[in-house]
């Protein structure tokens, strides 16, 4: 996934914005200016994946007010990205170590 992309799929979009999937698309169809609402950045078996931040930044300069993500999904997210950005690069095994990583 490119970076940004956390894998949130529309509905649990629109639960975490406290709106409905319908009134996203209806978001995303009635743009006004030059900000665009962010649409999904990757999808392989034909589910689409979006970016949470990117569309909280979004509807945040909109002017909605959204509730803090919960410390645990902010804590699996990033955990999530930093075994990602591992995945294939030459990293050191002292720092593998040194994050708590098995050495492979």
């Amino acid at each position: 996934m490119d970076d940004g992309v956390d894998g949130t799929v529309a509905d649990e979009v629109a639960q975490r914005c406290g709106r409905s999937h319908h009134e996203l698309v209806e978001l995303a169809k009635n743009q006004r200016g030059t900000d665009e609402f962010p649409g999904p950045e990757s999808g392989g078996d034909g589910t689409e994946f979006y970016s949470w931040r990117k569309i909280a930044a979004y509807l945040t300069h909109a002017g909605d007010a959204l509730a803090d993500a919960p410390r645990d999904l902010v804590i699996a997210d990033r955990a999530l990205r930093l075994a990602e950005a591992l995945e294939g690069a030459d990293v050191s095994p002292g720092t593998l170590q040194s994050l708590g990583l098995p050495l492979a």
